[in-house]
């Protein structure tokens, strides 16, 4: 048997029909704000990572280093803050060394836009201070009661050692790359060449990371880097290089993000 609806039930019928696809698009919306607004929060609030570091030295450990990065969001510009504190004592035969310092950049949209490096090498007080200024990066150096200052020309070098390239160079038309490069810790520029060495992993804590290793050289250094890009910080999980006296390998013990 049919059974028919009177206009009136129909109509009713109709209304909650209607009335359930309302809800259901105000529901939708609704979710659609909230995870909009969350993905607005998330992107403005500063997201911090720490890697600490053991340094060592002719298979003896000689000191640690903790990098800390945090980045937020200003105005619709990515704003990095660098922070890295080093503590190395080694004492050989040959030679002594010893480094207490504290080294500090902000990066704006990916430059390099203030540095800074204080503390004592081998006795000797450091105290460095440099900011990009117009067309030059100035480093305004603090010694023996007076200052001195070194002015690089910024159309001299494509990037500075802060910002390290070699985490997100495109090596997908070659293995390598040369560059003019800031070097912060000289206060010069120099010519450095970079080597894809293959994409892997690293292990830390039980986790596999991926990461590249890349090596890099010029006049004053040669380096191999484990290092990675995650979309909010640069992390080098390994660096073993030669400097102008001594062998160092440097690896990471432990890498936290939080918010």
């Amino acid at each position: 048997m049919k059974v028919r609806l009177s206009f009136a039930a129909s109509t009713i019928c109709s209304r909650i029909v209607n009335y359930k696809k309302m809800y259901r698009c105000l529901v939708a919306a609704f979710f659609m704000l909230l995870l909009t607004s969350l993905a607005k929060s998330f992107a403005a609030a500063p997201v911090s990572t720490v890697t600490h570091y053991k340094v060592s030295s002719m298979g003896l450990a000689i000191g640690d280093v903790t990098t800390t990065q945090r980045m937020a969001e200003e105005g619709g510009v990515a704003r990095f803050h660098f922070e890295t504190k080093t503590s190395v004592k080694a004492s050989f035969l040959w030679m002594g060394y010893h480094q207490d310092t504290v080294e500090k950049g902000t990066l704006l949209d990916g430059k390099l836009v203030n540095y800074s490096r204080t503390g004592i090498e081998n006795g000797a007080a450091i105290d460095i201070e440099g900011k990009l200024d117009h067309d030059s990066f100035r480093f305004d150096v603090h010694e023996q009661g007076g200052k001195h200052s070194i002015v690089i020309p910024r159309s001299s070098y494509v990037y500075t050692t802060m910002e390290c390239p070699e985490a997100r160079l495109n090596f997908t038309d070659k293995k390598q790359v040369t560059l003019n490069i800031l070097d912060v810790e000289k206060m010069a520029v120099v010519k450095r060449d970079y080597h894809l060495v293959k994409n892997t992993y690293y292990s830390i804590g039980g986790k596999e990371l991926p990461c590249r290793i890349v090596d890099f050289s010029d006049k004053n250094k040669k380096s191999r880097r484990w290092i990675t890009w995650d979309g909010s910080a640069v992390v080098m999980y390994r660096q073993d290089g030669t400097g102008e006296k001594n062998s160092y390998s440097v690896k990471a013990t432990s890498v936290t993000r939080e918010m």
